[in-house]
């Protein structure tokens, strides 16, 4: 890992809910928010300190969030930025909704990206080694296999459950310098990967928008007819931690039955 920059597309908004269910953690979105946003400026910071040649670019991009988060954002932008870290936070006009966030959220990565990008969302609740630990197994998979992999950080258990249960997928297994990793193919629209292997895929992106805007909300429509396609038809290896790095901060549904989030949940100080 060698003079890289990562350049991360975070997305805020404490005032809205595509999905409109209760979360496990909190009913205090704002709180969700800060927590998360805060885990993962953690989480860069430890990577910045444990591989001091990679360079570190996020914008936090928000759609009208209350003035209480945006203080929030404002300052941690003033704690963590660095010599490694640099943090833009950048408003929303007009445009408002999910759609809109994660596409201004594309059209930045593709436009300020170089090496890797990040697309990140605001419920996602990272362990310290979290990012450190995607980035060095993305090079590891580009050390000995010559290609550019995807990775997420979460594990959704609930897969496993019911479309994943004794089922015959074959499955790559990576064992990387701290954990299992293990090839999935139900993906979000939040991933770690080049920027190269990104730029290749906006027409399934504007496919994704496409079923955002017509309210394809069940049984994964939006990313089985569009996003997953890079995982099942185009040959793109994408892997989850076995354990996962992190936690999706939503309903009951995505909550890990094995891992306790709330020690690391109650360790981040918003106050």
């Amino acid at each position: 890992m060698n003079n890289i920059e990562i350049h991360y597309a975070y997305q805020t908004c404490n005032i809205n809910s595509y999905q409109g269910q209760k979360r496990f953690c909190s009913d205090d979105k704002t709180e969700i928010v800060k927590k998360c946003l805060k885990s993962f400026l953690i989480s860069v910071e430890y990577c910045a300190k444990t591989t001091d040649t990679v360079k570190h670019n996020i914008v936090i991009i928000d759609d009208h969030s209350t003035q209480d988060l945006k203080d929030f954002i404002l300052d941690c932008q003033r704690k963590f930025t660095q010599d490694k870290i640099t943090i833009e936070f950048y408003e929303m006009g007009d445009k408002t909704g999910i759609k809109n966030s994660i596409e201004e959220c594309y059209l930045w990565m593709q436009k300020h990206g170089k090496d890797l990008v990040y697309q990140v969302q605001d419920d996602y609740l990272f362990t310290e080694s979290a990012i450190y630990e995607m980035v060095d197994l993305f090079f590891q998979i580009k050390t000995e296999t010559n290609s550019d992999c995807l990775i997420s950080p979460w594990n959704d258990s609930w897969l496993w459950l019911t479309a994943y249960r004794n089922r015959t997928t074959p499955r790559t297994v990576i064992v990387s310098k701290y954990r299992y990793w293990i090839q999935y193919y139900d993906m979000s629209c939040s991933f770690l990967t080049s920027h190269k292997q990104f730029s290749q895929h906006w027409d399934l992106y504007n496919s994704f928008f496409y079923l955002i805007d017509n309210k394809h909300k069940s049984n994964n429509d939006l990313e089985n007819k569009s996003l997953n396609y890079m995982l099942t038809q185009r040959g793109v290896l994408g892997l989850v931690p076995v354990s996962s790095v992190s936690f999706h901060m939503q309903s009951d549904l995505e909550k890990d039955p094995h891992i306790d989030y709330r020690p690391l949940w109650d360790s981040i100080d918003v106050t």
